[in-house]
């Protein structure tokens, strides 16, 4: 391991087996494409049945768990690992971006920044310092503020107002570009509006953003098991953490769930993550059982943390 925190997949895996891993390929990621694909159809399909029911809240949050899912093949197509194919790749990160409203070039470049800075507060521009705390992780469970931040992005972007972080991750010869793609997908998204409104239907109201908003406070509680709690430092090895889950949880998220070996390695499909998480999974000081586990865990580390600081708040007080 470098002094960065970056390791060296060669020190942990044999070279011809990490050649191996590193292969892309097509047919896993159409796989695991056209079974997701199914599983939405299906799930809308019973939120169709449970309308005018007591059913329909259950459906709609099972629905909508489907849908924020989309984001794991949008992380995998913007690694460019999901498929072999670039045209795939690209095609992928269009439909489900325009799916859970991201901007897929302003993802890339902020995941490679968050990549870059595990864990290092002011550079990483995906952590989560809230959740590190009882209320804010209450807080952030809701999803008021990941919506905030990602729908004001969006409406920010084709003005060209980037704030200071932004324009530190994203390369100024990407500026214009990333600027494009924010106005397709708001020209999309205003061209869907319109048609609804002509058509006089709610179908995309009902089925796509109703669930797609219901569904996102699953997704926080997934994002936050990936590095919240972790060590704030630069070694690859502590700040990031792998759960151990049910296969079908597993594969809805893309094998997402074994991050700790996707950051030591994010160039490895995410249909090899198992396989490398069998050779190095070892090496790593954040393996936990289940997502409910995990919870448990950050909501006692954030309690402890509220009463350290309501303790130091008293010995300021007190002086």
């Amino acid at each position: 391991m470098n002094k960065s925190g970056k390791i060296k997949a060669s020190d942990f895996v044999p070279q011809t087996r990490l050649g191996e891993l590193l292969a892309k390929k097509d047919g896993p990621g159409i796989l695991y494409l056209l079974g997701h694909l199914s599983v939405l159809a299906i799930t809308g399909f019973l939120l169709h049945l449970s309308l005018d029911t007591g059913w329909i809240i259950p459906a709609v949050v099972l629905h909508g768990t489907v849908i924020v899912h989309l984001f794991a093949p949008f992380h995998e197509a913007n690694h460019y690992t999901a498929f072999s194919s670039q045209w795939l790749n690209k095609s992928v990160a269009w439909f489900t971006g325009l799916s859970i409203f991201l901007i897929p070039l302003y993802f890339r470049y902020e995941h490679i920044a968050h990549h870059n800075h595990t864990q290092m507060q002011k550079e990483d521009p995906e952590m989560i310092p809230m959740a590190e705390r009882l209320t804010g992780y209450l807080y952030y469970t809701t999803a008021i503020p990941y919506f905030y931040s990602n729908l004001l992005t969006l409406a920010r972007v084709p003005f060209r107002l980037y704030n200071s972080m932004e324009l530190k991750f994203i390369p100024n010869r990407e500026l214009d570009h990333v600027w494009r793609q924010a106005c397709i997908m708001c020209m999309v998204y205003i061209g869907l509006a319109a048609l609804s409104v002509a058509l006089e239907t709610w179908m995309l109201v009902v089925y796509w953003l109703i669930p797609r908003f219901a569904g996102e406070p699953i997704m926080r509680l997934i994002r936050m098991t990936e590095h919240t709690g972790c060590p704030r430092v630069a070694d690859i090895l502590r700040n990031t953490r792998t759960v151990l889950t049910f296969a079908p949880v597993r594969w809805l998220g893309w094998n997402n769930a074994y991050h700790a070996e996707h950051h030591a390695v994010p160039t490895v499909p995410f249909h090899a993550l198992g396989e490398l998480h069998q050779t190095m999974g070892s090496q790593f000081a954040e393996i936990r059982k289940g997502y409910l586990h995990t919870q448990i865990h950050l909501i006692k580390n954030s309690a402890l943390s509220d009463d350290k600081k309501n303790l130091e708040n008293e010995a300021v007080i007190a002086q």
